[in-house]
Order: C-alpha cells, then sequence, then structure tokens
C-alpha cells in the first residue's frame, strides 16, 4: 500500500508540474517552441501510461481479480491523460494566454498611459533593459504617432517576435509586415515580422 501511495503522489506531483508547465509556457503573447517539445514529451507519457494500465490489468486477469477496480483506482488511472489532455487543449485554444492578460491587463494599462505621457524612457531604437510588467517581462517598447503603444514579450518563430498592441485606434497602425489579432477593448496581440 506505501508503495501504491507514493506511486501516486509521484503521479499527482507530475500532473502538477506538467499543467503549471504548460500554463507558463503556452501563455505569452507569440507561438512558444516549447510546445514542439510539448507534443513529444505528451506522446512519450501518453505511451509510458498505457503500458502501465496494460500491465496493471492483466496483473488483475492474472490474479483472477476481475474487479474494475475502486473510485480512487478510477482516479488514479484517469489523472494523467486528463490532466496531458487538458493543459494541451487549453493551450490551444489560448486560455492560459487569456488568463495571465488579463490578471497583467491593468498593469499593462498603467505601462501603456505611462508611455504616452512620457514617464518611460523608451531609449535608443526603442531598446531597453528588460523590464516586468505584470506578468510579463516586456524587452522593447514602440509608441506609434497615432498614439499605439506596443510591447514585445515574447518570440514567436525563429526570427519575429510578439507581445501586446494597447491602441486608441481600431485597428492598430500595421507597420511592414506586422499583423494584429484583437484581444479586446483597445488591446491586441502584436505580431512583428521581418
Amino acid at each position: 500500500m506505501d508503495k501504491d501511495l507514493s506511486t501516486s503522489k509521484k503521479t499527482a506531483i507530475a500532473c502538477i508540474l506538467w499543467f503549471a508547465l504548460c500554463a507558463v509556457a503556452f501563455s505569452n503573447a507569440g507561438f512558444n517552441i516549447f510546445f514542439l517539445i510539448a507534443l513529444p514529451i505528451a506522446g512519450i507519457w501518453w505511451m509510458a501510461w498505457f503500458v502501465r494500465l496494460m500491465i496493471y490489468r492483466s496483473r488483475q486477469y492474472q490474479a483472477k481479480n476481475k474487479n474494475i477496480g475502486t473510485k480512487y483506482t478510477w482516479i488514479y488511472w484517469a489523472l494523467e491523460p486528463a490532466t496531458l489532455i487538458m493543459s494541451l487543449v487549453l493551450s490551444n485554444f489560448g486560455v492560459f494566454s487569456y488568463i495571465r492578460f488579463m490578471a497583467s491587463e491593468q498593469a499593462l494599462t498603467n505601462y501603456a498611459e505611462h508611455v504616452r505621457a512620457g514617464k518611460v524612457d523608451l531609449a535608443f531604437e526603442f531598446q531597453h533593459p528588460p523590464r516586468q510588467v505584470g506578468l510579463y517581462t516586456v524587452t522593447v517598447t514602440d509608441l506609434l504617432a497615432d498614439g499605439t503603444v506596443r510591447m514585445i514579450t515574447s518570440s514567436h518563430s525563429v526570427m519575429d517576435k510578439a507581445g501586446f498592441a494597447n491602441s486608441p485606434n481600431n485597428p492598430p497602425l500595421k507597420l511592414g509586415e506586422d499583423s494584429y489579432k484583437h484581444i479586446y477593448g483597445r488591446w491586441w496581440y502584436w505580431y512583428e515580422s521581418w
């Protein structure tokens, strides 16, 4: 029983860590390269879970124990696939990103207002030391002629960057190959392309 309990604890800890890692890694404005690593990890974890389940069922069958298990047994075996599926689905639909943005919205709005008011030093060519704004690290801040404040918070691919734009005009000014995706109100996801 002690072995099962420790295995259950390890499983629960692994599930919590996986969910937290996905929540952090997939909550920024741009594409995270971790997604390319997360899918194979999830696949390997899924296969390992399935093999363990088959071994468990085989041992039950050999012991002539046709009992399909208690409620806790079902919870134990459902925890891993539920966590894997739920974290990847929530990531894919942008739920983690939206929650992180909503938790940081007031700080981002204050920052954008300070930039417009000239209270934030934009430095040479908009590069500045990283600044913590809400739950995001802003590495580049840009103030456009129409009053749009743009902030880079992550990469979006090998060359591109991503972040947020706070625009008094809807939609913000489009420069070059930049693109925007509306969040709500004055807020947009900003994808800077080269």
